[in-house]
């Protein structure tokens, strides 16, 4: 204190004998304008928990306390506050104390800064930063929360919004049987085409990412339209009688007059329902009693008969359609 004592009365002799100087010089030139003339300044500086972190030392010919803390290195900041003493508007020289800032880091959703304020609750440091906060954000802090120094104040941005998805509504294929068409064939009586629903999602997105997504209702915008198909049931009958065995084999075939070799039927044994499929080989019966084909030994058991029994009196050959 001492040392800043003398500093500053060295400074006031200095100064007198500059102004005494400048007064001479200003009668000798009749008056002429004066000339900007350095004083001695101290700058102490205190940290924002009231230690005194630096002094600085120096002369500079400003008034305004900011410039003459950057003229002399102390590194101001404009929220800093200063008091002088002397007051500086006496040209003697002053200590000067500057006060810093408390520092609070605001997070805002994804973008951070650092700001310096001697505001007293967040509440005021928003209005002062002008800060929004919308009635579905989040904040760390309650508004009249203390403002303290080196504060982290985290803002999550919360955006609620209803998002419409469209969704396919997949067509239903209808079946219609027609009997006078014969099995096997197929027409389409008409397209199908899908329709659409809209679903309505309650989306919540904090800082732009999507945290929930809730179902609140779901509407048809367009209903599908069916596809409906036409069959035919009708089984062409090559004949209706009896049927006898033949020739000693495993082999599903069988003997007919009028078929072409390689032809297959289907055989139904009318009074049971059992049927079996052949392929023709041949042909060659000379019966006098309605026989109508030839099954192999194998084929006529398949029917539900011995072969003791001989001859199947209620005998159906229909033509073969491959199952689909």
């Amino acid at each position: 204190m001492k040392k800043i004592i003398l500093f500053l009365v060295i400074g006031v002799i200095v100064f007198s004998l500059a102004r005494s100087h400048s007064q001479a010089f200003n009668i000798q030139f009749n008056n002429a304008e004066s000339q900007t003339v350095d004083r001695p300044f101290v700058v102490e500086v205190v940290e924002t928990d009231g230690s005194i972190s630096k002094e600085y030392k120096g002369v500079s010919a400003n008034s305004d306390p900011f410039k003459i803390s950057e003229d002399l290195g102390a590194g101001p900041f404009v929220e800093d506050r200063f008091k002088a003493f002397p007051d500086i508007k006496m040209d003697i020289g002053s200590k000067i104390t500057l006060y810093r800032a408390p520092v609070i880091k605001i997070k805002d959703g994804k973008r951070s800064k650092t700001v310096r304020s001697w505001t007293k609750t967040i509440g005021e440091l928003f209005a002062e930063q002008k800060v929004e906060i919308g009635k579905d954000d989040k904040v760390n802090f309650t508004n009249d929360t203390a403002v303290e120094n080196n504060m982290e104040i985290a803002i999550t941005r919360v955006a609620i919004t209803t998002v419409i998805e469209k969704e396919a509504i997949e067509f239903t294929t209808v079946k219609k049987p027609n009997p006078n068409v014969e099995k096997g064939n197929k027409k389409t009586l008409q397209a199908g085409s899908n329709g659409t629903k809209d679903k309505y999602y309650l989306v919540r997105r904090e800082d732009g990412d999507e945290v929930s997504r809730k179902l609140t209702k779901t509407e048809i915008a367009e209903e599908p339209t069916d596809e409906i198909i036409e069959y035919g049931t009708k089984i062409v009958v090559y004949g209706t009688g009896k049927a006898t065995w033949y020739v000693t084999t495993s082999e599903m075939i069988a003997a007919h007059n009028s078929l072409p070799r390689g032809t297959k039927v289907n055989v139904v044994n009318v009074s049971n329902g059992k049927s079996v499929v052949v392929t023709i080989k041949g042909g060659g019966i000379y019966h006098d009693d309605n026989v109508i084909i030839d099954l192999s030994p194998a084929a006529f058991q398949g029917l539900g008969a011995s072969l003791g029994t001989g001859k199947l009196t209620n005998i159906r050959v229909e033509k073969y359609y491959p199952p689909e």
